[in-house]
């Protein structure tokens, strides 16, 4: 349990780095870029996003997950990566002209076949960061991966001033998964000179076609209503409903991701183990929920603030939008770890079924509000709805492989959200008392909002007696901050 501490530890600090990072980039980007490149990059990301489910085939998991690991299957891992990465850069290339014709941009060509080149690159990055997740190396991966952020981050930043519009981030992302993957390769000796093979691919086969079709099916549903918004609202809506989903994600996506990375491989240790990985979900999302309804309530109360603050008066149209996004994202926190939950026990079919009801359904919704109304508004409510209806699908598959401690998640999910109350109210007065006609408070005012609301989180933590106030990392912060005394 020690090293899954240390390992969170580690993937938090990994995490609020990469935010910080990501923070700066989006800010001069929104600046240097219009809304309608940034838009035309989001529709692009659609059709990579596919490819990317497609290039990995569930081997990442299945490397994670095995319960025994041989030499043979990392040498089959390594070469079905290569050969599914070398079909997609193809495939891509040719399909580039296509896509283009049917959005009626040719930018579209140029974007999609840089981008395309990650597919080349990436096998020699997933197999051997694969194994360093196994073995809970966070340590050497947050140098990697933030090095590479880095050096990705100047170079997008560096082709956008020299006008190199939405292809800046295509070539950024390139750039990055290089070094990300000379980094990876490197620090595998067991990796390095190991040549690609295919003997071993049937339980690979078994396992990645269900994490593939899965895999595939959700970022299909997924990105489908953005392709959809893209042909039917035009790209600077698009680019709206993205920044608005994007702070959301800082969030859902950039900090949760950090928990999620080290959940998998330590549901999956302790499987093997012969432990309770029941108790150890059950904790992992309450402690998880007190950390994220917080943030979730403070981005979508401050979100003019955020947004003008961070990318300028242009995108002033995406703030009302965040806090719906905010509600989904808390939502879906909850059951955010099932499905890795569901993979560590070996019920990747449960996940399967899980996804081929939740996520076409989704899809279809969100598809439909756009054709029917038209509106990025609705599209947030919409988005909204899904994500409540997806979590009682979820946890009723879940309850066919493991004996769900309900009651222990009530009450553990009670105390987070009296964990949030206190600094959620106090930042709505701010906003209620100081806001302008815009909803803004100010940088002075917001800053404030946030420190009291910070404190009085430390509080609430400690007399509500959560079980994150006995975690280390948390007490550590209380001293940080200067609160020790009033937690004992």
């Amino acid at each position: 349990m020690t090293s899954v501490r240390k390992s969170l530890a580690i993937a938090f600090i990994e995490r609020y780095l990469m935010i910080a990072l990501s923070l700066v980039s989006s800010m001069l980007l929104a600046r240097l870029l219009t809304p309608e490149e940034i838009g035309l990059y989001s529709v692009n990301l659609v059709f990579i996003g596919v490819a990317h489910m497609l290039r990995d085939f569930g081997i990442s998991n299945y490397l994670v997950q095995a319960p025994q690991l041989s030499r043979g299957e990392i040498r089959t891992a390594f070469g079905i990566s290569l050969l599914l990465g070398c079909f997609l850069f193809l495939a891509l290339c040719v399909a580039a002209p296509l896509v283009a014709a049917f959005y009626k941009d040719p930018r579209l060509t140029d974007t999609l076949r840089i981008c395309a080149l990650n597919f080349l690159v990436l096998p020699f990055n997933s197999v051997p960061s694969s194994l360093m997740r196994r073995d809970m190396q966070f340590q050497r991966l947050i140098y990697i991966t933030l090095t590479a952020a880095v050096i990705g981050t100047v170079t997008t930043l560096s082709m956008a001033v020299l006008d190199a519009g939405p292809n800046s981030m295509a070539i950024g992302a390139v750039v990055t998964s290089a070094v990300t993957a000379m980094g990876t390769y490197a620090a595998r000796a067991d990796f390095r000179g190991l040549l690609p093979s295919l003997r071993d691919w049937r339980p690979i086969a078994n396992f990645g076609g269900q994490s593939a079709l899965t895999s595939v099916v959700t970022s299909v549903c997924m990105d489908l209503p953005e392709l959809v918004a893209g042909k039917v609202l035009g790209f600077a809506p698009v680019a709206m409903l993205s920044r608005a989903q994007g702070l959301m994600n800082m969030i859902h996506r950039d900090l949760l991701s950090a928990v999620r990375g080290v959940a998998y491989p330590a549901f999956a240790r302790t499987f093997r183990e012969g432990g309770d990985v029941e108790a150890q979900h059950v904790q992992s999302v309450v402690n998880m929920s007190a950390l994220a309804w917080p943030a979730y309530g403070l981005l979508g109360i401050h979100a003019p603030d955020f947004i003008h603050i961070m990318f300028g008066s242009q995108w002033t149209a995406a703030a009302p939008l965040v806090p719906v996004f905010c509600l989904a994202g808390a939502l879906a926190a909850m059951g955010s770890l099932v499905s890795s939950q569901l993979m560590a026990v070996g019920r990747i079919d449960l996940v399967t079924k899980t996804e081929l009801i939740v996520q076409p359904a989704r899809a279809a919704v969100l598809a439909a509000t756009l054709l029917v109304f038209q509106s990025t508004t609705a599209f947030a409510y919409a988005y909204l709805l899904a994500a409540a209806a997806a979590l009682p699908v979820i946890y009723a598959y879940k309850a066919q492989a493991v004996d769900i401690q309900l009651r222990s998640m009530c009450a553990g999910l009670a105390r987070s959200a009296a964990c949030a109350a206190a600094p959620l109210l106090v930042a709505l007065a701010f906003r209620l008392v100081f806001a302008d006609e815009g909803g803004r408070v100010g940088v002075l005012l917001l800053v404030a909002s946030l420190t009291c609301a910070g404190l009085l989180w430390f509080l609430s933590v400690s007399l509500v007696k959560h079980p994150l106030s006995s975690e280390m990392l948390y007490r550590r912060s209380l001293q940080l901050v200067g609160l020790a005394r009033q937690s004992r």
